[in-house]
């Protein structure tokens, strides 16, 4: 049961646009009442020309943290103190938090999903992937790749944007960056099928022996996943990397360990799973 409101209750925001859809408010919710933490989550729609006041205000209120999702997660770093080696790395920022009295920015998706890439995929060096996308997903998606040191191909609609994705994937250390004729995994590192896009054909094809990531995630399955698991591929959503990041991130904002159980139960009630 969570604890009530009072007059000392921490605030913990998602800053976005939209936000309707984020299940982050159950997932942190669940986790501050079973950790026993006095604090609220709340999920706030920004628009992009709003973004610098919302984060004064932030400030100016003592909030506790916040997470950051599109399309916030480049410029928000411009507007903290100080930023981690983390979100350098990865260029794009989705926590905030308080270190030595300065509002820092860090990254957790790259941690987040390559733990799940390790313990829930199994991910072996050299895997061959297709990566679709270069914002701050698929850059949090190549750092993830490289250190598990995957053959990574990246495409994307602007090929400056995926060149600087394939080449963050290099530094972090792919086992080799070019063209994966073909894939064992393929991740989706886009907002399409949030809405029912489809992707296009090349990803739409795959079949037994290969696997799809779907950093999207829903209460149902987005066409690429659904098109995945007909062809007889094994196929996942974001859900994973989502509840692992946001493991990261509580851990930043109160320095405990995280229930994780508790998280990702609320997850998939939320989803209706």
């Amino acid at each position: 049961m969570s604890q009530p409101t009072t007059a000392r209750t921490d605030l913990v925001a998602l800053l976005g646009h939209p936000v309707g859809h984020s299940v982050s408010p159950q997932i942190h919710s669940a986790a501050f009442a079973a950790a026993g933490i006095d604090a609220v989550y709340v999920a706030l729609d920004v628009e992009p020309d709003a973004l610098a006041t919302a984060v004064g205000g932030l400030r100016a209120v003592g909030f506790r943290g916040a997470n950051i999702t599109v399309p916030h997660k480049q410029a928000v770093g411009e507007l903290a103190d100080e930023r981690t080696p983390e979100a350098d790395a990865v260029g794009a920022v989705n926590t905030l938090y308080w270190s030595g009295g300065r509002l820092t920015a860090d990254n957790t998706d790259a941690t987040g999903l390559q733990a799940f890439l390790e313990h829930d995929l199994g991910l072996a060096e050299g895997t061959p992937t297709l990566l679709l996308g270069s914002g701050g997903a698929a850059r949090a998606a190549a750092v993830a790749l490289g250190r598990v040191g995957a053959h990574v191909e990246v495409v994307a609609r602007r090929e400056h944007a995926g060149l600087e994705v394939s080449a963050l994937a290099r530094r972090m250390g792919a086992a080799r960056v070019g063209p994966v004729p073909e894939p064992a995994l393929v991740v989706n590192a886009t907002p399409l099928g949030l809405r029912g896009e489809v992707l296009p054909d090349r990803f739409m094809r795959l079949g037994r022996g290969q696997t799809a990531l779907d950093l999207v995630y829903g209460p149902a399955d987005t066409p690429f996943l659904t098109a995945a698991r007909a062809g007889g591929a094994e196929a996942h959503d974001g859900l994973g990397m989502l509840v692992a990041q946001a493991a990261r991130s509580f851990e930043r904002w109160t320095g405990t360990t995280a229930p994780l159980p508790a998280m990702r139960r609320a997850a998939d009630i939320a989803l209706g799973r």
